[in-house]
């Protein structure tokens, strides 16, 4: 009986244990419901986020000092940062004389241009302007991305080189224009009688303003006349963008950019900020003139022309050297973006885009619990039209769209490298040369002599026969790269948000669409998709699948990157749209009736395609309907191969189904489905979708940056010429950091002036403890003083690398070997005092011993005394004895006393 209730016990024990930990993992996202709503004050944002009328704002709270003071106050609220946005000055390169109006251009000078990094005091941009909520910029790399941390050293000492010396810009500039043929009087600078003219195009919609300013008062204290034109981006991009800059108009412009992922290959910069190679962005780009070595060097990048990353960071630390001295732009700050959400809310946020990426709707939970309805605040909601084919781009849709659709990949908020989702494994086959580097355990590279094409590949789709054209029809032979990509067990699997299930006709549906938008004798010809079309027809040299259980389809491709990551989903897809609903969309189009493109909506006069607002709808509703009736399957010849006849009109029944339910036809496959949505009010109701295959806690280990805890022990003294060890502890969350995980360690010993003495590359010696060992040669270099070792320590977990600085002190060998002397001196004094102390101690003890021999010796002496006096008592009285023998007869009592 005391068996079986303990039995009891132990099973109500575990299920209370397992219980909780069942129901914390439902299917699909943790929480039941996200409702999104416009709000633009951010003022309003953090008072209603503060009352719990909003649990989280996935839009960023721009620089705004005393905002971010309220935040950091408040209990209630908690904030993590994004570092995507950046600001610079972009300078008009035309001249020396602008053609149009003769006037002269300074910022046609390079070496004026350079002098302009001197000019502006970065630090006061970042510290003043932006209130702390920015950090110093150079390069047109972000400092908290991994190429920044490969070329750390350079970067340093470029820093170093151009930091703020309004003295020596002045002495350049001066310099430089006397050689235009300008001349400086009355505190004026003249060319040709009139007055040097500046124009500066000032943003207005954030700090831009202020810097403009900043940077216009910096100029005329040079003596130059500035004009300051104010507008925004709408305002003042037909002249800096699309104007042509040798009309003339202006000179600087205050440029902001945005990297919306962790940029984990940042080499193009060069070639697309400096040089006429991306000329595609306007007549700008065109007159860029770089310096026939720095052209070079930026088309390497550009075009990936290195054999090894050494080789890479090399030419990257070059470009960064010489894009200072053009300077065609001068880079100010980069940002550091806060984001806000209650306390009791969890996501996943990018370091770059913040709450704006594709697993924010896996992540997000309140904290310890499963289910509940989040409130979502944005700054706007429902901007333009949905569609699967050319809909919106806005970033306030795709924030629903990452929730609504699915994806064959997933990317790592921390390290922007993309992870497999819905994809189960892949390879790559790449030929040998190309530098393409692997850190996933789910995808295998390996290196090849060549990568032969299969005849049988898929190359094309013919428009008016069609038939798929085949690699090897098209004389396809060859290609860099070979992807395999094994997608597992999905057909008859997936289920839509309709409730009908994936087959292989929704994986096919986009090849014979692809073709058709750009073969004119298409009635779904649109001019706009001509150019995405032709980069893809210069990589794509054909496709195949493999099986279909599980579907396995390879890819052959002219594309590589640095992570073959990048390779893969460039190219392995995931229909998260079903074949019936595109279906609807290409009827309307084929009709006349609508266009997917708002190029092509423009040019027919005709609505661009919405699916879930608008007239879109009647019209879509109406297509259903037709299809459905004469059982329309889109490309009939290609698609009723994978369309069974009893499919289509159960396809269409569960989308007329879907409408009446939610009012929209957007069905898809992702972890949420769009229930209701309003474009008047620019509200969007997303509910979670229980069928999808993921449970909530697939990725819950990304909730959390794991970013290394860094300290630095430094020698108590670094004397020239002699060995110096440095100790540096790496932990997370308190515990050792795994060596494994730890993609480098690298070091730098610098002045106060940020001059690089010594630099290299730390030693691991146990997880989480790295040794930095300065030789005899590098601490030889250094002279007695102050100096500061920066380490900088990049996670393979985490792209943003840690820096920390440590500051310690060199000796001079004659200071040292004074120290030593001293230390000697006190340590002998010290050990003789104890000695002299352990003697007069030990005199103490002779002194007492001696005292207790004397006590001895008179107690001896005594002693002997008394002997002696009873010997002699003894001698007397054997004497008297001896005289009278008889004289007294002693008692038996008396005689026993006396033997006693």
């Amino acid at each position: 009986m005391k068996n079986k209730v303990a039995l009891v016990i132990v099973l109500l024990l575990a299920l209370s244990i397992l219980l909780p930990l069942l129901r914390a993992q439902p299917q699909g996202p943790w929480v039941d419901e996200v409702d999104f709503f416009a709000e633009k004050d951010p003022a309003k944002v953090i008072d209603m986020l503060s009352k719990g009328d909003m649990q989280i704002y996935f839009s960023d709270i721009r620089a705004d000092p005393a905002l971010m003071q309220k935040i950091k106050s408040d209990p209630n609220l908690k904030y993590t940062y994004s570092y995507g946005l950046y600001f610079d000055l972009t300078f008009n390169p035309v001249g020396p004389e602008f053609p149009a109006t003769g006037k002269l251009n300074p910022f046609s000078d390079p070496r004026i241009r350079e002098a302009m990094n001197w000019l502006i005091d970065r630090n006061y941009i970042a510290n003043e302007i932006m209130g702390g909520l920015a950090v110093p910029k150079w390069l047109p790399i972000v400092n908290v991305f991994p190429d920044y941390a490969r070329i750390a050293d350079t970067a340093k000492s470029l820093e170093a080189k151009y930091s703020y010396d309004f003295d020596k810009a002045k002495a350049v500039i001066f310099e430089e224009m006397s050689k235009l043929g300008a001349t400086f009087k009355d505190g004026k600078w003249y060319y040709k009688g009139s007055p040097v003219e500046i124009t500066i195009l000032i943003r207005t919609e954030d700090q831009r303003k202020q810097i403009g300013d900043y940077v216009a008062d910096q100029l005329q204290k040079l003596g130059f006349t500035v004009i300051r034109r104010y507008g925004t981006s709408r305002d003042l991009a037909p002249l800096w963008i699309r104007g042509n800059p040798a009309d003339g108009k202006w000179n600087i412009y205050t440029g902001g950019w945005i990297t919306t992922a962790v940029e984990r290959d940042s080499a193009s910069n060069f070639g697309f900020f400096y040089t006429p190679l991306a000329s595609y962005m306007g007549p700008l780009w065109q007159a860029y003139k770089p310096d026939p070595i720095f052209y070079e060097v930026a088309t390497k990048l550009w075009n990936g022309q290195f054999t090894s990353m050494e080789e890479r960071t090399q030419l990257i630390a070059k470009a960064a050297e010489l894009a200072l001295k053009d300077s065609v732009r001068i880079w100010l700050v980069d940002q550091i973006v806060p984001w806000v959400y209650r306390k009791e809310v969890q996501c996943a946020s990018d370091f770059s885009a913040g709450f704006d990426n594709n697993l924010w709707p896996m992540t997000l939970r309140y904290v310890g619990k499963e289910g509940g309805t989040i409130k979502a605040g944005m700054r706007e909601v429902l901007v333009d039209p949905w569609n699967p084919v050319a809909g919106t781009n806005w970033v306030y849709d795709s924030v629903l769209l990452m929730a609504v659709d699915d994806y064959a990949y997933r990317t790592n908020p921390y390290t922007g490298l993309q992870m497999a989702n819905r994809l189960v494994k892949a390879e790559v086959y790449a030929l040998k040369g190309i530098v393409t580097q692997s850190s996933s355990d789910w995808l295998k590279l390996t290196f090849v002599d060549k990568v032969e094409v299969p005849a049988d590949a898929w190359y094309a789709y013919d428009v008016k026969t069609g038939k798929v054209i085949t690699s090897g029809e098209a004389g396809v032979k060859y290609a860099q790269v070979k992807i395999v990509a094994n997608y597992g067990d999905v057909l008859g699997k997936i289920k839509y948000h309709d409730g009908t299930t994936m087959t292989l006709a929704d994986w096919l549906i986009g090849w014979p669409l692809t073709f058709a938008r750009v073969d004119p004798s298409s009635p779904l010809y649109d001019k706009s998709a001509i150019a995405s079309f032709q980069q893809w027809r210069d990589m794509m040299r054909g496709w195949r699948i493999v099986s279909t259980s599980p579907l396995v389809i390879e890819y052959y491709v002219n594309y590589t990157a640095l992570d073959a990551e990048a390779i893969v989903f460039s190219f392995a897809g995931w229909p998260s749209n079903p074949w019936h609903m595109l279906a609807i969309g290409i009827r309307a189009e084929e009709k006349g009736l609508l266009a997917f493109s708002a190029d092509k909506a423009g040019e027919m006069n005709v609505e661009w395609m919405n699916y879930i607002g608008g007239p879109s709808l009647d019209i879509l509703s109406k297509m259903l309907s037709e299809a459905q009736s004469e059982g329309y399957i889109p490309f009939k010849a290609f698609m009723s191969n994978y369309v069974k006849p009893d499919e289509v009109n159960a396809r269409y029944t569960a989308l007329k189904n879907w409408y009446q339910a939610h009012g929209h036809f957007y069905v898809s496959a992702g972890p949420f489905y769009l229930d209701k949505v309003d474009y008047n009010a620019h509200i969007a109701v997303l509910k979670a979708n229980r069928n999808f295959p993921d449970k909530a806690d697939r990725w819950s280990f990304l909730a959390t940056p794991p970013i290394p805890e860094v300290s630095v022990k430094v020698p108590d003294i670094v004397v020239p010429g002699a060995e110096a060890t440095f100790t540096l502890n790496i932990n997370v969350g308190g515990k050792p950091y795994p060596t494994g995980r730890i993609d480098f360690v690298k070091y730098m010993v610098l002045d106060a002036q940020g001059n690089v003495y010594a630099k290299g590359v730390a030693t691991p010696q146990a997880d989480g403890v790295w040794i930095v060992k300065l030789s005899g040669e590098d601490t030889g270099k250094l002279t007695p003083g102050s100096y500061r070792i920066l380490t900088i320590t990049l996670s393979k977990d985490v792209a943003t690398p840690v820096l920390v600085e440590k500051p310690f002190t060199v000796t001079s060998q004659i200071a040292y070997f004074q120290t030593l002397l001293t230390q000697v001196q006190s340590s002998l004094e010290s050990k003789l005092g104890s000695l002299q102390a352990g003697i007069t101690d030990v005199n103490n003890k002779v002194n007492n011993l001696s005292s207790r021999v004397s006590g001895i010796e008179s107690t001896l002496n005594m002693a002997l005394a008394l002997s002696v006096v009873s010997l002699l008592l003894a001698i007397v009285a054997l004497a008297m004895g001896l005289r009278k023998p008889k004289t007294v007869e002693k008692t038996s009592q008396e005689a026993t006393q006396v033997k006693s």
